[in-house]
């Protein structure tokens, strides 16, 4: 058991009151309450202390694991887009293919039945003009069409 020491301070009127009142309640010695409210107030301190002194690993920490998160998050996203676009591309390439088939299966049908309808010396001289066309258009495709 640990010795006492007096203590002789002088506090307010209405805190030593209190304490007075509170012994008479409960029973328990003044003394006893006294100590009590002092070892919570030391205890408090110290709690106070520690926490002041450890919040900057706390917040580092926090911190560095929002960041890796962050970077985790952005690595995944990243991925997904990435796969994202290659399915885009793949799917592009495709209908562009078929367009160009298809394409080329009309022109080839057209060139037939004009040379068939007409003749087939009328049929190269469209098949030109439309080609000279096209070309100018893919050029500048903004001029009016004559």
């Amino acid at each position: 058991m640990s010795t006492k020491k007096q203590l002789g301070l002088r506090i307010e009127g209405h805190l030593k009151d209190g304490l007075d009142e509170r012994a008479q309640r409960t029973g328990t010695p003044a003394t006893s309450i006294l100590e009590e409210y002092i070892a919570k107030g030391l205890a408090r301190d110290s709690g106070e202390l520690i926490e002041q002194n450890s919040l900057p690993a706390i917040r580092e920490a926090v911190r560095e694991e929002v960041s890796k998160a962050m970077t985790e998050l952005y690595q995944q996203l990243s991925a997904d887009l990435q796969k994202s676009a290659k399915k885009s591309d793949d799917r592009l390439a495709a209908l562009i293919v078929k367009t160009a088939r298809y394409s080329g299966i009309g022109q080839r049908m057209i060139y037939a039945l004009l040379a068939k309808t007409v003749n087939p010396n009328f049929a190269n001289q469209a098949f030109e003009d439309a080609k000279e066309k096209t070309g100018k258009d893919l050029v500048r495709p903004d001029e009016p069409k004559s």
